[in-house]
């Protein structure tokens, strides 16, 4: 019979345990980073994007489409964006989208400027999920690379253009156009680099 353990103290990493405090009240001693949740680091920003992008015609790609197929919100128009929801509709149909399922939205250029948050120290899930990759991206701008995401699909010939908390800008061409495309980093499972 096996003997169980107790765990005398949970190590944190430099941050406060996100069960118990938020970036709103952190209550962690000054020399610690609030902690921020991967819906500060991964959702937010996307929704960022997308409320830029009311109005236009996009894609938007998401965990549920197959991988390496045209995604099935091909060329909608997002109508309105709010508590972490997406409304699009393809002129007959309505449907609103889980932005934290979402891979990526793409638009045909020049198409409006995208601002992205910028990168703050965030500390707990943030620094794991999404700050790595981030930096990893930081010093491909201007380079073409590929890019595997968590639906399986592979974003080839991507160029890279701007980070930002938990985004990356660049181009990529899709059935013989190229679109601009904001990808959530967290949704990234590799970088091929050369």
């Amino acid at each position: 019979m096996s003997e169980k353990k107790k765990i005398a103290k949970i190590e944190t990493f430099g941050c406060c345990p996100p069960v118990t405090y938020t970036a709103l009240n952190s209550g962690c001693p000054p020399e610690n980073p609030p902690c921020l949740s991967l819906c500060d680091c991964c959702v937010s920003p996307l929704q960022s994007v997308l409320q830029q992008l009311v109005g236009q015609s996009v894609i938007l790609a998401t965990i549920a489409d197959q991988p390496n197929t045209l995604p099935f919100f091909y060329l909608v128009t997002i109508t309105k964006v709010n508590d972490f929801l997406v409304t699009v509709t393809d002129g007959v149909n309505t449907y609103v989208v889980n932005i934290s399922d979402i891979i990526a939205v793409a638009f045909l250029p020049p198409g409006p400027t995208i601002n992205l948050l910028p990168p703050v120290n965030s500390g707990c899930e943030c620094d794991c999920r999404e700050r790595p990759i981030r930096q990893l991206l930081n010093t491909l701008i201007g380079s073409t690379v590929n890019i595997l995401v968590s639906n399986g699909s592979i974003a080839m010939n991507f160029n890279v253009e701007q980070t930002g908390l938990g985004i990356v800008l660049g181009t990529l061409p899709i059935n013989a156009d190229i679109f601009r495309i904001a990808i959530s980093i967290c949704k990234i499972t590799a970088v091929q680099t050369n």
